[in-house]
């Protein structure tokens, strides 16, 4: 997906410090419904906006909730949608479908302008 995101989405030479990509997050879900997540997420963004100059956020999420964080509340777009169960890995010849019985649906790639 990254290789997509790279040479599809962002349409632009990437450069340090231009892109951060969001990898994992996570909330306990005793402080679930209480603004935990978006705010963890937003103070990310701003840091690393305000601190190391990034200029997007790149995130890729199955998670429902999280992705309404992203694109509701963050202002974060939808680009490429992905579904995993159709990913083919081509190695030693090998036409490898891992995520054939994979089912959490598609995974967009979400950037976020910072």
């Amino acid at each position: 997906m990254d290789d997509i995101f790279i040479h599809q989405d962002f349409k632009q030479e990437l450069k340090p410090n231009m892109v951060l990509q969001i990898v994992m997050g996570a909330t306990r879900t005793e402080h679930s419904g209480k603004g935990v997540a978006t705010r963890l997420r937003t103070i990310l963004c701003e840091y690393t906006r305000n601190v190391r100059e990034f200029q997007y956020a790149l995130a890729q999420t199955t998670n429902e909730a999280t992705r309404h964080i992203y694109v509701n509340k963050m202002g974060g777009k939808k680009l490429t949608i992905i579904d995993p169960t159709t990913w083919i890995w081509k190695k030693k010849n090998d036409k490898l479908c891992p995520y054939k019985d994979y089912t959490r649906g598609p995974i967009p790639n979400i950037l976020i302008k910072l």
